[in-house]
C-alpha cells in the first residue's frame, strides 16, 4: 500500500493531487442535488429553499476573507500572499467605491432571476445546518494559518460548478441574463482565485504535518458543503412546528 498524498508528495505535486481529489470528490460535482439542478428536475420550490439558505453563507466569505488576511504575517516576503487574499476580499465583498457589486449582492439579483423577493432571501430564517457550516467555516479561517484555510476552499469546483449550472438556469428555469452575473463571473473570476489558493497550497506544503492539516482543511470544507445542501432540502420534508 502506497503512502497518502501528505507523506509521499510536497510542493506543487501535493497541490496538484489536491486539486485533482478536490475536483472529483467536491459536493460541488457529487451531490445528487446539483445534477438535479443541472437537467433541470429540480423542483423550483427545492430550489428557492437551497438559494435561499447559500445567501448567509455567501455573505460571511467576505469575513471568512479577513479573517484569512489577519493571519498572514506582516512580513515582506508575505507581500505577495496578502495581495491575492486581499483581492478576493475586495471581489467578494465588492468595490469600497461602489464600482462593482459584492458577491452576495450579486446572488441576491439572481435569487430575484428565480422569482424570490430579496427581502424574503434576507429575512429567511437560516437553518441550525446552515449556522453550523458558517460558523465552522468562520472559525476555520480565524484559526488556522492562511495557507491551510485556502488549500480547502472550493474555488476549482466552483468553477466547473458554475459552468453546469448557467445554461440551466437559462433553459430550464429561464432566468434572464440580467440576474446570471453571479454564474457567468464566476466561471472566470474563480479560475484565477483558484491559482491563487494553489500557489499558497503549493508554496507552503513542505512538511508532511502541513500537508496533512490541508488535506483535512479540504474533507472539512466538504463536509460544510454537503451540510449545506443537505441542510436546504432536506428541511423541504420536515413538518412545520405547531
Amino acid at each position: 500500500m502506497k503512502d497518502p498524498p501528505w507523506v509521499r508528495l510536497e510542493g506543487a505535486a501535493f497541490r496538484d493531487e489536491l486539486v485533482r481529489y478536490k475536483m472529483a470528490n467536491h459536493p460541488f460535482r457529487t451531490h445528487p442535488f446539483f445534477a438535479e439542478v443541472e437537467s433541470g428536475k429540480a423542483p423550483r420550490e427545492l430550489l428557492h429553499r437551497w438559494v435561499t439558505q447559500f445567501y448567509p453563507w455567501l455573505a460571511c466569505v467576505p469575513l471568512a476573507m479577513a479573517e484569512r488576511f489577519s493571519r498572514c504575517s506582516w512580513e515582506a516576503r508575505f507581500d505577495p500572499y496578502r495581495r491575492m487574499i486581499l483581492d478576493q476580499l475586495v471581489e467578494e465583498a465588492g468595490d469600497p467605491k461602489g464600482k462593482e457589486p459584492g458577491h452576495p449582492e450579486l446572488w441576491l439579483r439572481f435569487c430575484e432571476g428565480l422569482g424570490l423577493p430579496r427581502g424574503a432571501v434576507v429575512g429567511a430564517t437560516l437553518l441550525p445546518s446552515t449556522l453550523v457550516a458558517i460558523d465552522d467555516f468562520l472559525y476555520l479561517n480565524r484559526e488556522v494559518p492562511f495557507y491551510i484555510s485556502a488549500a480547502g476552499s472550493s474555488e476549482p469546483p466552483n468553477v466547473e460548478l458554475c459552468a453546469r449550472l448557467l445554461p440551466a438556469f437559462r433553459t430550464h428555469y429561464k432566468v434572464n441574463e440580467a440576474h446570471l452575473a453571479y454564474y457567468t463571473l464566476h466561471v472566470t473570476a474563480d479560475e484565477e482565485h483558484s491559482r491563487f489558493v494553489g500557489q499558497m497550497a503549493a508554496d507552503f506544503a513542505t512538511t508532511p504535518e502541513v500537508r496533512k492539516e490541508m488535506w483535512d482543511a479540504m474533507l472539512r470544507g466538504f463536509a460544510l458543503h454537503r451540510l449545506l445542501v443537505d441542510g436546504a432540502i432536506g428541511s423541504a420534508h420536515v413538518p412545520p412546528p405547531p
